[in-house]
C-alpha cells in the first residue's frame, strides 16, 4: 500500500501515544479521527475489491470469447471435412456411373452401383462408400474375367490364323515352323 499524506499520519505523529491521558476532547477527537481513518480503509478495501471483481470480469468475458472462437474453429474444420468428403462421394460415384456395365456382366452377378446415401449419418456414409467400393471391386474383378476372356479369343483366332497361312505345323504356337 501507498502512504500518502492525506491517509496516513506522518511518522512524528505515529510515534505519540495513541490515547493520551488528559481530558474527555481528546478521547473523542481521538475517536473521531479514527472513525475517519476507519472509513478511508473501508474504502480503499472496497476499491480493491471493485477493481478485482472488474478484472474476474474481464478474464471470464475473455475466455468465453476464446471458446466461441475455438468452436467456430471447429465448426468450420468439420464443415470442411464434409465437404470434402461430400465432393470425393460424389466424384467416385461420378467415375462409377461414368463406367458403363456391359449388360452380360450386370446378368452374371457383378454388382451394380449403389445409390449414395442423402442422410448426413456418419455411419451411413461410410457403410454407402464401403457398399460403392465393393461394387467397384466386383466391377473390377469382371473386367479382368473379361479380359482373360477376350485373350483366350484373340489367342485362338491367331492360332487359326497362322494355321491357316501355313505357319502352324501343330496345334502349339510354341512350334512355329516355315512351312
Amino acid at each position: 500500500m501507498r502512504r500518502s499524506e492525506k491517509n496516513w499520519m506522518e511518522y512524528e505523529q505515529t510515534t505519540t501515544p495513541f490515547l493520551p491521558p488528559g481530558s474527555h476532547d481528546a478521547v473523542a477527537s481521538v475517536t473521531t479521527e479514527l472513525r475517519d481513518r476507519m472509513a478511508k480503509v473501508e474504502q480503499q478495501v472496497l476499491s480493491q475489491y471493485t477493481a478485482t471483481a472488474a478484472y474476474a470480469t474481464l478474464g471470464q468475458q475473455a475466455v468465453e470469447q476464446a471458446r466461441a472462437e475455438a468452436r467456430a474453429d471447429l465448426d468450420r474444420s468439420q464443415a470442411t471435412i464434409i465437404g470434402l468428403l461430400d465432393r470425393l462421394r460424389a466424384d467416385l460415384q461420378q467415375r462409377l456411373d461414368a463406367l458403363e456395365v456391359p449388360r452380360h456382366l450386370a446378368s452374371s452377378g457383378a454388382p451394380a452401383p449403389v445409390a449414395p446415401v442423402a442422410g448426413g449419418d456418419l455411419a451411413g456414409r461410410i457403410s454407402a462408400m464401403e457398399e460403392q467400393l465393393a461394387a467397384l471391386t466386383g466391377l473390377l474383378e469382371a473386367t479382368v474375367h473379361q479380359n482373360e476372356h477376350l485373350r483366350q479369343q484373340v489367342d485362338e483366332l491367331q492360332q487359326r490364323a497362322m494355321r491357316r497361312e501355313g505357319w502352324l505345323v501343330s496345334g502349339d504356337p510354341s512350334d512355329l515352323t516355315l512351312g
